[in-house]
């Protein structure tokens, strides 16, 4: 906003308008400025002192009048100064319609300004009694009224047929899964041919798409916190974009904004963006998923683990995909809920072949007997939990990998590990990397201490030197923390191998009763019933072969007095 309050009034006063659709119109053809010098160029021509400059960078089709009650504002402050209000054109001045075309020049006229344009379209009102010195409402119009009138009507038509075309072709390509408008951080746009058709898609940023791939990785680990999960990537160099600030009438780049550290709501925020596995999900899809035309980030599987159940991606059959929130596949009713007491209700009912169930009936004593048991729709059948539970363990302390297949799978797992060494150290060079670039900036702030003196400026630099080495240092603890040396190869090497050889004390020391109960899955083709481990016949998948356990094959089911199991 230009306001020379200098100005004698000696000429008539003019308030000039600039105005354009889109930043990026501010930025090529007629811009604000060109618009500008134009509208200062007619004020000249007329004679008129320029009071006012407004601009405006937006769309006037939905009426927003900013620029115009800023007007407004200052000839009412300033009564019988501005004589005259300055468009390029009628279009630059509203896209909403005759309505607020008409109105607009109302509230012009209430304070005896005029409304002019290059153009020299609008015409200034006339009297049609002013030869006979006779003035009423009805007596005063201007000969460009209906000129006026269907500019304005035009204007709002072109702008609703264009954005008819151009927003619904992309919503029609949005919801075939291709790209419209600017990338997501962690990828960039780029045009292919799709047949003889150009169409846009994202692919991963050289520079930026490790980092989103590393917060999914690093929160399906379940085993740092979001708080900790934003320190490893920070450490590692994470800043938020940086996109440059715009002055009002976004022609000059006043400054920018991001290139901040990661905060624990916004690696929430992007957790939950299912476009980063491939699923573009918005408002011209409906909310609903739709397969986006280029690879994602991550794969469907670890959206999901990094999600933990808040959202999860379910691929149904004839490629139909739905989002649910919330979602816990592991639900089950109340009678049935996980009991750590009770580690192996997965395994079956002989007789009904569903999941065992875990309680303690309490005997005549009052005393509570810890059973596993089955009754539905058949007689009772219980067993002892201690008796139970140690014939499940004997089978599984007897579970080996066939021998043939074991070096094999031990040189699968270190492969493993070193593919997962290679990462860490690669995570370790960033931290190196993301250190000797503070370092740099710190050094540089230290060499501008000597070359001021304002002691606010000093204590400012000072300041800003002492956070930079506490996050040096806070970073450097962290590579220390991340770092692998030869004893942790060698004893990791150790553990694989006792685990190769003794694959049943995965399950027995597995604390988690879902993840226990998928292990089981690994071990067996289907899962057995109690009967089957007892008698050591559970159809195990190929790779696993298991001794029979020495145990009493003789029945170690428990029943109330009186009713005997039935098997």
């Amino acid at each position: 906003m230009i306001i020379d309050m200098t100005t004698k009034y000696i000429k008539p006063g003019a308030i000039i308008a600039c105005a354009v659709s889109t930043p990026k119109q501010a930025q090529q053809g007629e811009s604000l400025s060109d618009q500008e010098k134009i509208n200062r160029s007619f004020a000249d021509k007329i004679g008129a002192e320029v009071l006012l400059v407004t601009k405006w960078s937006q769309s006037r089709r939905v009426g927003v009048r900013d620029d115009f009650d800023e007007a407004l504002t200052f000839i009412a402050d300033h009564p019988g100064k501005a004589k005259y209000y300055i468009i390029r054109s009628i279009d630059r001045f509203t896209r909403a319609g005759t309505l607020s075309y008409e109105t607009m020049k109302r509230e012009l006229a209430k304070y005896g300004v005029e409304l002019i344009d290059t153009y020299h379209i609008i015409q200034p009102t006339k009297n049609a009694l002013e030869h006979l010195g006779i003035e009423y409402d009805w007596s005063k119009s201007s000969p460009s009224e209906v000129t006026e009138l269907v500019l304005a009507n035009q204007s709002k038509n072109e702008v609703s047929n264009i954005l008819i075309r151009t927003i619904g072709k992309q919503i029609e390509l949005t919801r075939e899964g291709y790209q419209t408008g600017v990338p997501n951080d962690g990828y960039i746009n780029k045009r292919v041919y799709v047949g003889n058709k150009k169409r846009t898609i994202q692919v991963p940023d050289p520079e930026r798409s490790k980092f989103y791939t590393r917060m999914f990785e690093l929160r399906a680990l379940n085993a740092l916190s979001d708080l900790e999960i934003i320190d490893t990537l920070n450490s590692e160099g994470f800043r938020t974009k940086v996109n440059n600030r715009w002055d009002k009438g976004k022609e000059k780049i006043v400054g920018q904004r991001g290139g901040i550290p990661l905060t624990v709501k916004q690696l929430q925020r992007i957790i939950r963006n299912p476009i980063y596995c491939g699923m573009v999900c918005e408002k011209w899809t409906g909310n609903l998923p739709v397969k986006a035309q280029w690879k994602g980030l991550v794969s469907i599987d670890l959206f999901n683990q990094a999600n933990h159940g808040k959202v999860y991606i379910k691929e149904g059959e004839d490629e139909f995909i739905e989002i649910i929130e919330n979602f816990n596949p592991n639900m089950t009713k109340r009678k049935n809920k996980d009991n750590p007491l009770f580690p192996y209700k997965f395994i079956l009912c002989p007789t009904c072949k569903k999941p065992m169930v875990g309680s303690c009936p309490k005997g005549k004593s009052g005393k509570g007997f810890p059973t596993y048991h089955c009754s539905r729709n058949h007689k009772y059948i219980g067993v002892n939990k201690v008796r139970f539970e140690d014939t499940i363990n004997t089978f599984f302390r007897n579970l080996k990998f066939c021998p043939e297949y074991l070096e094999s799978l031990h040189a699968t797992l270190i492969n493993k590990y070193r593919e997962k060494q290679k990462e860490i150290v690669s995570s370790s060079s960033d931290i190196s990397q993301h250190i000797a670039d503070m370092e740099s900036e710190m050094a540089t702030k230290i060499d501008g201490i000597t070359r001021v003196k304002n002691p606010a400026i000093i204590a400012e630099i000072e300041r800003q030197v002492e956070t930079l080495e506490q996050q040096i240092k806070d970073i450097r603890t962290k590579r220390t923390k991340i770092e692998i040396t030869e004893d942790d190869i060698s004893g990791f090497i150790k553990q694989a191998r006792y685990l190769m050889e003794h694959p049943g004390e995965i399950i027995i020391e597995q604390e988690d009763s879902h993840i226990r109960q998928g292990l089981a899955n690994l071990y067996f083709e289907e899962m057995p019933t109690y009967n089957d481990i007892l008698n050591g016949t559970p159809k195990l998948h190929w790779i696993f072969e298991a001794s029979k356990p020495n145990v009493n094959p003789k029945s170690q089911l428990a029943a109330p007095t009186g009713i005997e199991p039935v098997f």
